[in-house]
């Protein structure tokens, strides 16, 4: 992407959202439609910078009507309304999130014919939580791995991915885009863990969507963390799993309150991280329950279909980003994950400890339609992280294994440019500690990040790859070989739950056959392709 390409849509976001000021009753205006916008799907520059068109090229999906800016005639009504302030707007869930004083403001809004319902999504003053720490000696730890780093204490979170054989092969993130959306990140503009990314210029950008600002180094010594993971580059003490990776960094967590407007804040940021490029997006934020009860959760809620955020998940996902989030920390022997880990198309990430066994805090699935969740695993007790005072500690939490596991998947892409984002996870999920027998504790389980790319599936992805095309879909498909084959390949399409519910054949020397899923419902489902020579399976997606 350009500088300049880059430099407008920052321009145009900051724009849209200076001069606002926080609002005790905001609620979220959902529109019935997108009619009369300026922008055109065959006219995608307008709105998407070129590596997000490139990313949904290279993975076959199409700009649809879920990436055009909401109708801005629409917004200007809305903020035309007296005692009403538009603070930002989706185009993924259509809609805007607005402050407004009082209940006639609302009456007219919800009076005007393209506003198809309002719900109250309200700041609430709380107490920021603890975190529990265990700092570590001053003294760097000269712990080298076989192939070189010094990883320090961190040698052993990232030894448990097989990742320094990727970083030893020169794959450290060049050219991946991650964007980590958290509580804010304290003091990275000058914690020295962070030296080399900022003299490589690894900082693309940075919005706090709570406080509707530029900086996000005021606060979040959550966030700080969680991207030492990732980024921190302290020889002795710390090598985060993508180094030399490109960041954006997003506050979408109000430490000060917990309600649903936190989800909306995240939906407005990975759109704009989907609009700039981003490759992942890594967030070590869940939700549930809300200060007043005020839009609770409940468990029946997790199909990842009904939070906004993970609506917005699958959404991101299926704009060809992998999406990684952590399960949550829970624990206990029922569903304890929450929003967005429920979402069917992102990796949720569980814990383990140092020996590789499950850390009891970790949340487990099911989802409320029966999926396997959490999806991947990776070390998070005593996962080592760097302070926002430039210390470094042992910390717990799935907000940690989490981000660990998204810089990993960062060098592995890197490494393998051929696959789309949905081939990485199936990938990584092919070669897990569990693949033969995935649970809801730790789902596929710990990946191996190098022995991955010798599986024979993986070779046959790259030499003989399918497509799902279009993917998403909204019914009609056709599925593609890249080339013939002297014998039948069978096509079996399975729902989540692993039931059988569709069959095809493409007949030898051909390389396509259509499919059909117009009567079945939305969501995701698993595309089997087989004969003597190809045996593989794509997600596919059905809006």
């Amino acid at each position: 992407m350009g500088k300049n390409k880059q430099v407008l849509l920052m321009g145009l976001l900051v724009a849209g959202l200076l001069g606002i000021s926080k609002a005790q009753n905001r609620y979220w205006i959902k529109f019935a439609n997108k009619t009369g916008t300026p922008h055109s799907i065959a006219n995608p520059s307008t709105f998407l910078s070129n590596k997000a068109i490139t990313r949904r090229t290279n993975a076959g999906i199409s700009v649809n009507s879920s990436d055009l800016p909401v109708n801005p005639t629409y917004v200007a009504q809305i903020e035309n309304v007296p005692n009403v302030t538009v603070l930002y707007a989706s185009k993924w869930l259509n809609g805007v999130v607005a402050s407004i004083t009082n209940t006639a403001a609302l009456n007219t809004i919800n009076s005007f014919g393209f506003v198809s319902s309002s719900n109250k999504v309200n700041r609430i003053k709380k107490q920021e939580k603890d975190l529990r720490l265990t700092p570590l000696p001053e003294n760097p730890v000269n712990r080298t791995s076989a192939v070189g780093f010094n990883y320090g204490s961190s040698l052993t979170q990232a030894q448990q991915l097989n990742l320094p054989c990727l970083h030893a092969a020169g794959f450290k993130g060049q050219g991946m885009t991650i964007a980590v959306l958290d509580n804010g990140f304290s003091n990275a503009n000058l914690n020295p863990v962070f030296d080399s990314l900022r003299l490589q210029a690894g900082i693309l950008g940075t919005y706090d969507f709570v406080n509707m600002e530029s900086n996000v180094y005021n606060d979040g010594a959550h966030g700080a963390m969680v991207f030492s993971t990732l980024a921190g580059n302290s020889p002795g003490n710390l090598i985060g799993t993508a180094p030399y990776a490109k960041y954006w960094l997003f506050t979408t967590e109000d430490d000060n309150a917990e309600t649903i407007s936190e989800e909306y804040n995240w939906v407005r940021g990975a759109e704009f991280a989907d609009s700039v490029g981003a490759d992942i997006l890594t967030t070590s934020l869940g939700y549930f329950t809300f200060d007043g009860g005020l839009n609770n959760h409940v468990t029946a809620d997790l199909t990842g279909r009904i939070a906004p955020m993970s609506i917005a998940s699958n959404m991101a996902a299926r704009k060809g980003m992998v999406v990684v989030n952590a399960a949550g920390n829970s624990g206990g022997g029922m569903t304890t994950i929450g929003v967005p880990a429920d979402a069917d198309s992102i990796i949720a990430v569980g814990a383990i400890d140092s020996n590789g066994n499950r850390a009891g805090f970790s949340s487990v699935g099911p989802t409320a339609d029966g999926r396997i969740k959490p999806d991947l695993a990776a070390m998070g007790q005593g996962a080592i992280v760097c302070l926002n005072n430039g210390g470094f500690a042992s910390a717990n939490g799935t907000s940690f294994s989490c981000p660990i596991l998204a810089g990993a998947i960062a060098c592995f892409w890197q490494k393998n440019q051929s696959l789309n984002s949905f081939m990485v996870v199936n990938a990584l999920k092919a070669n897990a500690s569990q693949t033969n027998n995935p649970d809801n504790l730790l789902g596929w389980g710990v990946p191996n990040m190098c022995s991955a790319v010798g599986l024979p599936e993986y070779d046959k992805i790259k030499k003989v790859n399918f497509r799902l095309l279009p993917n998403p879909t909204n019914g009609k498909v056709q599925i593609e070989l890249i080339q013939a084959f002297d014998t039948e390949t069978q096509v079996q399409v399975f729902n989540p739950l692993g039931s059988l519910i569709q069959t095809a054949v493409i007949k030898a020397g051909q390389i396509s056959v259509p499919l059909d899923l117009e009567f079945e419902r939305n969501g995701l489902y698993f595309v089997n392709a087989s004969n003597p020579q190809l045996h593989y399976t794509l997600k596919l997606i059905k809006n």
